[in-house]
C-alpha cells in the first residue's frame, strides 16, 4: 500500500520532530523542513500528498507559502494545514481564503490535527480516484439528500425541493466536501466568480433560505462561528 508523502514546516526544532515522530507512527512518510523556501523548492520537484506549516516563518510565511502553491496547477491541488499562534477568528478566515484546507491552533492538540489530516488525505484519495476514472458525476448524494446536479433537482427522502438556483449551488458547494470549511468570500467567489459583488450578510440571507426549505435536515448546513459554514459530517 502506497505510503502517503507529507511535508511539514517550523522553525523550532522540537515542534519538528514531534510531529514528524507522530505522523510517522501513522504511517505516513514525513520530510521535515524549518523554512518554507526550501519546502517551496523540495515540494515542486518531489511528489506531495499534504503539507502542514507554521503560519509565522522566516524567509516566506505561511500565507505566501499558500499563495504561491494555489498560482501553480503542479502544486494547487496539494491540501495545506496551517499551524498558528494566532487565536483571532479573522486570521482563520485568511487562511482558508487564501487556500488553506483547514487550520489548527498552538498549542497543538496533536489527536485533532492527526485527525484532521485523515480526513483531508480520505477525501484527496476519493478527488484523485475519481478524477482517475475521468467519471462525470451527475449526483451528489448525503444520507436522504439527493441531488441532482443535470436536472438541478435536490430531494430528501424522494420528496423534491423547490430551491432557487443559487441555494442549489450553495448546496451543493457544501455537500460536494462534507467537513470543509467555507467563509462567505469562498463563498461568493465559488458560485459567482471573483467579479461578482456580493455582501457577506447576502450569503447569510441565502442560508438562512435554504435551512428553512431544508426543514428537519437543516442542521445539515453548518454554521462555523465568525468563520464561515460548512456540510455537517453527520448527514453523510
Amino acid at each position: 500500500m502506497k505510503k502517503h508523502r507529507l511535508v511539514i514546516i517550523d522553525d523550532h526544532y522540537d515542534i519538528l520532530e514531534i510531529l514528524k515522530y507522530n505522523m510517522m507512527q501513522e504511517g505516513y512518510e514525513v520530510k521535515m523542513f524549518f523554512n518554507a523556501v526550501d519546502a517551496l523548492k523540495y515540494i515542486n520537484a518531489d511528489n506531495t500528498d499534504l503539507l502542514v506549516t507554521d503560519w509565522m516563518l522566516p524567509e516566506m510565511d505561511g500565507l505566501e507559502l499558500c499563495r504561491n502553491l494555489k498560482m501553480s496547477p503542479a502544486t494547487r491541488d496539494i491540501p495545506l494545514v496551517m499551524l498558528t499562534g494566532k487565536n483571532d477568528e479573522i486570521d482563520a478566515v485568511t487562511a482558508l481564503e487564501v487556500g488553506a484546507e483547514d487550520y489548527v491552533t498552538k498549542p497543538i492538540r496533536m489527536r485533532e490535527l492527526m485527525s484532521r489530516v485523515k480526513k483531508i488525505l480520505r477525501r484527496k484519495n476519493t478527488d484523485d480516484t475519481n478524477n482517475a476514472r475521468k467519471e462525470v458525476k451527475e449526483t451528489i448524494e448525503c444520507g436522504v439528500l439527493r441531488m441532482n446536479l443535470v436536472s438541478y433537482k435536490v430531494y430528501i427522502s424522494n420528496e423534491l425541493l423547490e430551491l432557487t438556483i443559487g441555494e442549489f449551488k450553495l448546496l451543493e458547494l457544501l455537500a460536494k466536501q462534507p467537513g470543509k470549511v467555507f467563509s462567505r468570500n469562498q463563498i461568493i467567489e465559488r458560485i459567482n466568480g471573483s467579479q461578482y459583488f456580493a455582501t457577506e450578510r447576502s450569503i447569510d440571507v441565502q442560508i438562512a433560505g435554504l435551512r428553512k426549505k431544508l426543514g428537519e435536515y437543516k442542521d445539515a448546513v453548518e454554521t462555523v462561528r465568525s468563520v464561515g459554514y460548512r456540510f455537517n459530517e453527520r448527514f453523510v
